[in-house]
C-alpha cells in the first residue's frame, strides 16, 4: 500500500509538504505542489478520509520519555534534534510533541516522568528504555489505546508498536573486526563495560567479545565504568588502564564516553599509539576523532531513530497506516576522513 512517505520520497520533499498538498492548506511553492500532485496521480494514491477528518478536527499529542539532554556526554541532544525536525514537518497535521525528561540514573525519576506523561493522556509515546527493569514494569501498564515506540534500545517481549535501534550485537562484532584490523603487534585490549547497562549496551559487548580473537599475542581485560559519575569516572578508569597495561594497543568503549580515553591514552609521550573505538558523534568525540586520537566512532544515527519514531506514531495514529514492528538503522563507521559528512 502506497503511503505519504512513498510520495514524499519520490517527490524529494518532506511528508509535511505532501500532507499540505493533500489537505490543501499551508504554503507550498507552485512547482512543488505540481510535482507532488503529478506523483499522486501517477501512483493512484487515495487518502484515508477518516484520518484526514481526524487531523483537521483536533490536535494529536505525542509524549517523549527521554533522559535529560546533558546526560551521557550530551548524547540525548542528538535525538532531540531529530524529534524537532519531525515536529516541524508534521505541524500542518496538528501533531505536537511534549518532552518528559528523566534522570538517566534514577528509576524513581523515570517512574515520575512516566506517570506524568500517562496522566496527560497522550495519543502515543516515544520512549528511550535505558532503565530496562523499571521501564519493562511500567510499559506493561500502558492502556492498549496508547501506542508506544522504543528507540535507542528495546525491551524484548514488550508490547510496543515499533522498536527503532541499531543491531547492537552486530555493531559490537563490527567494532571487534575493526580492532583486529588495527592490530599493531603483541599486547592487550582494554574493554570498558559501561554501567548501568541496558539491552543494547549488553548486546554490543556480547558482539565485541565474540569477535575478538584472543591468543598468545592478544589478550583482553575488562574494566567497569559507572556513567553516573560522569567524565570524572571515565578519566579515573582511563588512568587506571594506562597504569596497569604497559603493552596496551587497543581500547573499546561501549557508549559515547569515548573521549576521556582518547585524552589520556593518546595524549601521552609514548612510543605506541593506542587504537580507540567507541560510539556516537557527540561534540567531544568529534573533536578527538578529527585530531586522530579516536580511530573509529560507530554511529547509531540517534537523530534518525527519534525522527522515525515520531513518524511511526504519526502514521499509525493519524494516517492509520501499517508500521514496521522493528526498524534497524545502518551501522556507520565514522573516521577523521569522513566525519565532515555527518554534521547536523
Amino acid at each position: 500500500m502506497t503511503s505519504i512517505r512513498d510520495i514524499a520520497d519520490r517527490a524529494r520533499v518532506s511528508i509535511g509538504t505532501v500532507d499540505r498538498v493533500l489537505h490543501t492548506r499551508g504554503r507550498v511553492a507552485a512547482k512543488t505542489r505540481t510535482r507532488v500532485q503529478r506523483i499522486i496521480a501517477e501512483i493512484g494514491y487515495k487518502p484515508n478520509i477518516f484520518a484526514r477528518n481526524l487531523s483537521l478536527s483536533r490536535e494529536f499529542r505525542f509524549g517523549i520519555l527521554i533522559p535529560k539532554p546533558n546526560q551521557d556526554s550530551g548524547f540525548w541532544r542528538i535525538p532531540m534534534r531529530g524529534i524537532g525536525r519531525a515536529q516541524l514537518e508534521l505541524e500542518s497535521a496538528k501533531a505536537k510533541v511534549r518532552y518528559y525528561h528523566f534522570d538517566r540514573y534514577s528509576e524513581k525519576s523515570f517512574e515520575n516522568a512516566f506517570h506524568h506523561a500517562l496522566g496527560e493522556k497522550p495519543d502515543g509515546l516515544l520512549i528511550a528504555p535505558v532503565l530496562p527493569t523499571i521501564a519493562a514494569k511500567l510499559v506493561a501498564t500502558i492502556p492498549s489505546r496508547i501506542p508506544y515506540v522504543f528507540f535507542d534500545s528495546t525491551i524484548p517481549g514488550a508490547g510496543f508498536l515499533s522498536t527503532i535501534s541499531q543491531d547492537a550485537y552486530q555493531s559490537g562484532l563490527l567494532a571487534a573486526n575493526l580492532m583486529m584490523r588495527m592490530k599493531c603487534g603483541d599486547g592487550g585490549i582494554a574493554i570498558v563495560r559501561v554501567t548501568p547497562a541496558d539491552f543494547h549496551l549488553n548486546e554490543r559487548l556480547r558482539g565485541f567479545l565474540s569477535g575478538i580473537q584472543s591468543g598468545p599475542s592478544t589478550s583482553f581485560v575488562e574494566y567497569e565504568a559507572d556513567s553516573h559519575g560522569g567524565e570524572a569516572a571515565f578519566r579515573k578508569v582511563a588512568l587506571r588502564i594506562l597504569r596497569e597495561n604497559r603493552n596496551l594497543w587497543g581500547v573499546y568503549v561501549s557508549n559515547a564516553w569515548t573521549h576521556p580515553f582518547a585524552h589520556y591514552l593518546n595524549d601521552q609521550e609514548t612510543t605506541r599509539r593506542v587504537c580507540i573505538i567507541g560510539y556516537d558523534l557527540v561534540a567531544k568525540n568529534q573533536k578527538y576523532l578529527e585530531a586522530g586520537l579516536i580511530d573509529f566512532v560507530i554511529s547509531q544515527r540517534p537523530g534518525m531513530q527519534a525522527y522515525e519514531g515520531i513518524r511511526a506514531l504519526y502514521r499509525h495514529v493519524i494516517l492509520k497506516d501499517k508500521v514496521k514492528k522493528a526498524i534497524s538503522v545502518p551501522l556507520d563507521i565514522i573516521t577523521r576522513d569522513n566525519v565532515m559528512y555527518y554534521q547536523d
